[in-house]
């Protein structure tokens, strides 16, 4: 009897934990239901529009991925150290930078750490000068190695850029778009932040300044996020989205939706989907881009504008002060869509409110 009674007793456990489990799972998949994708939120809009109206909209071209142009080869003469000399300037920090990157991992090195050598070649290099004769073949090497590199530096960043998966990517369309309550912006602002004080210290050849780590650090926040990737595909998305419903709205004959001294019963059902879509998440979102843009744009430009990597389109994309540049075109987008309704609102004498 008690075996059973026991028994009794962890059947009903079972069932406990089970409710248990269920009423936990209940609310996350119900929240996951709720959460619809920005893009999903547009096209609803759109299909409403179009279910109400009885026109249908404009399907603009397809958004592609944005490529980079490719980087030609250097063609410089390679200058080498051998055993000896290497053995010569075995009490400079040069010896290890030089020995590290002619190991198996120097000889696999990413674009990035190819740049990274570049540099701690170049910082190390006048240290190592001074403890050696200026007329010896060695100094002359090391001498001549440094201004070469010095030279090629802004070649290299570029190889990062279109080498590098975590920079090469921020213009392709392969990222999920950005939800509602990102990850990483602070993050990929510090990141973003870091390559172009490393980029400028390049150009003002302030090369004793540069933290080579700071490379590989940024790299590593700009994969983890994945933020920039994801803000320019949904930028360029909402774009599209808005001319498509600006497109479609300005083929409605306001005269005809509210003629004077008749019902309004359409346009009243067309000022709830405007209210429920467009006012209540997509408004709201859109602000939100504007917000990212607002302080990544600039940092876009510095790393990409005009570089021997980037492309026209690109460059139309991240130019300072242009109708032409993400921001821009997003909020001009935007602005275009609203103006119809206003004028909607002021014709059909319906309050937005």
């Amino acid at each position: 009897m008690n075996h059973l009674l026991a028994n009794k007793l962890n059947l009903n456990n079972i069932k406990q934990s089970v409710l248990v489990c269920v009423l936990l799972i209940i609310p996350a998949t119900m929240l996951t239901a709720c959460t619809e994708a920005p893009s999903n939120t547009n096209n609803t809009y759109i299909k409403r529009l179009e279910n109400i109206t009885g026109n249908k909209s404009e399907d603009l071209p397809a958004l592609n991925s944005l490529k980079l142009k490719p980087l030609t080869e250097l063609n410089n003469n390679k200058i080498t150290l051998g055993i000896v000399e290497l053995a010569g300037i075995s009490s400079c920090n040069l010896n290890v930078v030089i020995s590290e990157h002619n190991n198996q991992l120097g000889k696999t090195a990413t674009a990035a750490g190819r740049l990274k050598y570049q540099i701690d070649f170049i910082q190390h290099a006048n240290s190592c000068l001074a403890s050696l004769d200026e007329s010896s073949v060695t100094y002359k090497k090391i001498h001549e190695a440094k201004y070469q590199k010095q030279a090629d530096l802004l070649y290299y960043f570029n190889a990062a850029l279109i080498e590098e998966p975590e920079l090469n990517r921020t213009w392709s369309l392969t990222a999920s778009e950005l939800s509602k309550e990102p990850a990483g912006f602070s993050d990929t602002i510090e990141a973003m932040r870091k390559l172009t004080a490393i980029k400028a210290q390049l150009a003002q050849a302030q090369f004793d300044k540069i933290n080579t780590d700071a490379i590989y650090q940024a790299l590593e926040t700009l994969n983890k996020y994945r933020f920039n990737q994801s803000l320019i595909k949904s930028v360029r998305q909402q774009i599209r989205l808005n001319k498509i419903a600006t497109g479609l709205v300005r083929n409605i004959n306001l005269s005809t939706l509210c003629p004077v001294g008749k019902n309004k019963d359409k346009a009243k059902i067309m000022n709830n989907i405007f209210q429920k879509f467009y006012l209540s998440q997509i408004q709201p979102y859109q602000a939100q881009l504007i917000g990212f843009l607002e302080v990544l744009q600039p940092l876009l430009n510095q790393l990409w504008y005009q570089e021997r990597v980037t492309t026209n389109e690109i460059n139309q994309l991240i130019k300072a002060n242009s109708n032409t540049n993400l921001l821009n075109q997003l909020k001009s987008s935007a602005k275009q869509h609203v103006i119809w309704w206003q004028e909607f609102y002021k014709t059909c004498e319906i309050s937005p409110i």
